[in-house]
C-alpha cells in the first residue's frame, strides 16, 4: 500500500536529530522513496543527517516542493506521486511537526481520499513545548497560528480573546520573527493588564528561554527579541 509518513524536523539545526527523533525515523528516512518539503535547501539539510544503504545518498532522494505557491493542480500531481511509489514518501515542515501551521494538512487530506497509508512520527513542536513551558494549562487551548496583521484586525482578535466566553481557553500564536517586537508591543497596548502572556524564544536551543507574567509587569521589562523564533501563550483569568 502507498504510504506517506509525516516525519518531525528540529526547532533548532545545530542539535542532533537523534536527541529529538524516534529511532524508527533513521529507519524510514533511509527507505523513502522522495521526500515532499517547503524549500529544497531545507530538504537535503534534513536528508544529509541520515545514513543512506550505499550506493544511495542524500542526493538520490527526490524532492518535491509543497508552500504557499503550490498551486490546487501541482498538490494533486503530489499526491498522484505519492500513490504510484513503490517506496513510501516522506513530508517535513522547515521546523518542528508536519502539518502544523504549514501547507501539509491538504496533501494527507487528499492522501487519505486516495487510499494513501498517512503514519505520523513525533518530534518536537514549538507549540505543544510552549504551552507546556509556559504555566498557562492545556485542559482548553486555542492555537491561532498567524494573527491578522492589519491593526484594526489585530486589536478586534485579541480584545475577542479577553471575553467571558474566550477566558477558560489558553490561546497560542506566532509571528514572522522580524515582527516580534512589533506584536509585543500591540499585546502590552490591547491585553488588560491582568493578563497572562508567556513568551517562548529559541525553544530547543542552548540560548532557549521562557517567560511568563503579567502584561503590567511585561509593559515594565520590554525584552527584545527580535529575529528570533517565538510562540506567545495568553491567558485572561
Amino acid at each position: 500500500m502507498p504510504t506517506l509518513y509525516l516525519l518531525p524536523n528540529l526547532l533548532d539545526n545545530s542539535q542532533d536529530h537523534h536527541a529529538f527523533f524516534p529511532s524508527t525515523v533513521d529507519t524510514i528516512v533511509a527507505n523513502l522513496g522522495g521526500l515532499i518539503a517547503e524549500t529544497e535547501k531545507e530538504a537535503r539539510r534534513y536528508l544529509k543527517r541520515f545514513v543512506f544503504l550505499a550506493p544511495k545518498t542524500f542526493r538520490d532522494v527526490p524532492i518535491l516542493l509543497l508552500n504557499e505557491h503550490t498551486t490546487a493542480l501541482q498538490k494533486e500531481e503530489l499526491v498522484e506521486t505519492i500513490a504510484k511509489s513503490p517506496a513510501p514518501w516522506g513530508l517535513i515542515s522547515d521546523c518542528g511537526l508536519a502539518c502544523l501551521a504549514d501547507p501539509g494538512a491538504d496533501i494527507v487530506l487528499q492522501a487519505k481520499k486516495k487510499g494513501i497509508q498517512i503514519e505520523a512520527c513525533v518530534g518536537p513542536s514549538s507549540i505543544v513545548l510552549a504551552l507546556m513551558l509556559s504555566g498557562l494549562g492545556g485542559q482548553r487551548f486555542i492555537f491561532h497560528g498567524y494573527l491578522p496583521r492589519e491593526e484594526k484586525l489585530l486589536m478586534e482578535k485579541l480584545k475577542q480573546m479577553t471575553t467571558s466566553s474566550q477566558k477558560e481557553y489558553t490561546h497560542l500564536f506566532i509571528e514572522t520573527p522580524y515582527r516580534n517586537q512589533k506584536l509585543f508591543k500591540q499585546l502590552c497596548t490591547t491585553l488588560p493588564n491582568q493578563s497572562w502572556l508567556s513568551i517562548a524564544c529559541n525553544l530547543t536551543s542552548d540560548q532557549q528561554w521562557v517567560k511568563t507574567d503579567r502584561i503590567a509587569q511585561w509593559k515594565k521589562e520590554q525584552p527584545l527579541f527580535d529575529k528570533l523564533p517565538a510562540v506567545f501563550v495568553v491567558r485572561n483569568d
